[in-house]
């Protein structure tokens, strides 16, 4: 498990540096997965979300960890962050329960292979405190979301959701919004602002579609220690091509460098 990568690279992002790059998987098999992981480690992204919400055989936990070691293997040292998007946040509908999905997570947070996992903030805080206290038990980070696809809350409202996910034991908050304009857009830049100087834990943001693939490009300068590219292909709405968006940090961050 390279976390210690993930939070060298993470400190550096807080700190005015060019924010993480990470590149999303979404296949359905192993050999769909090792071949986009194949693609992506010669793309050298930040990180690689697994988006296991897409795999087939999430039911089967030795499948899950297996598939896993293989990627890690293939990855080499790019540590690697695990989501299951829940269906109500854009996720792939899945067999799993609730407690068994946790289960699934809490599982593989002892196994120490991933970096990072990924929990929504809707989520029970029942389940979000087992997930918390699997993560803090074995090293893991825990990032706390919230995705919402149809539109940006006022920018009080997202401070707040920053601020809830920091509550419930976060160590990283992330939201996702869509914006309408671009004036959406820049309410969620600003609300990240505003949360980086309130909150003791980092942030992620971005706003997704058309008027918010910028913020993915300048979200850093607003305090986002993360931004999502697409790699193979897109997990999200808005993602910038991996190489494209390499291009525009350099620039953006370069007084930095």
């Amino acid at each position: 498990m390279d976390v210690n990568v993930f939070q060298q690279k993470m400190k550096s992002a807080q700190t005015g540096g060019q924010p993480m790059i990470c590149t999303p998987l979404i296949g359905q098999t192993k050999e769909e997965l090792f071949l986009e992981v194949e693609v992506l480690a010669e793309k050298k992204p930040d990180v690689i979300e697994w988006r296991a919400d897409f795999f087939n055989h999430l039911n089967d936990k030795e499948q899950v960890i297996d598939t896993l070691k293989g990627m890690i293997e293939k990855a080499g040292s790019i540590p690697f962050l695990f989501t299951i998007r829940s269906e109500k946040e854009g996720g792939e509908c899945i067999s799993l329960s609730e407690d068994e999905k946790v289960s699934l997570i809490v599982e593989l947070c002892a196994t120490q292979l991933v970096a990072a996992v990924d929990f929504e903030l809707m989520h029970d805080v029942s389940h979000i405190q087992q997930v918390s206290q699997a993560a803090k038990r074995n090293g893991v980070i825990l990032i706390v979301s919230y995705h919402d696809f149809h539109r940006t809350p006022e920018a009080d409202r997202l401070v707040e959701l920053f601020t809830n996910a920091e509550s419930v034991g976060a160590d990283i908050a992330k939201i996702a919004v869509m914006p309408h304009s671009y004036e959406d857009a820049l309410t969620l830049l600003s609300a990240t602002g505003k949360a980086k100087k309130h909150l003791s834990i980092p942030v992620i943001s971005m706003a997704m579609g058309e008027y918010g693939a910028f913020t993915r490009m300048v979200g850093g300068l607003f305090g986002s220690v993360m931004t999502f590219a697409v790699g193979k292909e897109s997990s999200a709405p808005g993602q910038v091509a991996i190489q494209d968006l390499n291009a525009v940090l350099s620039i953006v961050f370069s007084k930095n460098q």
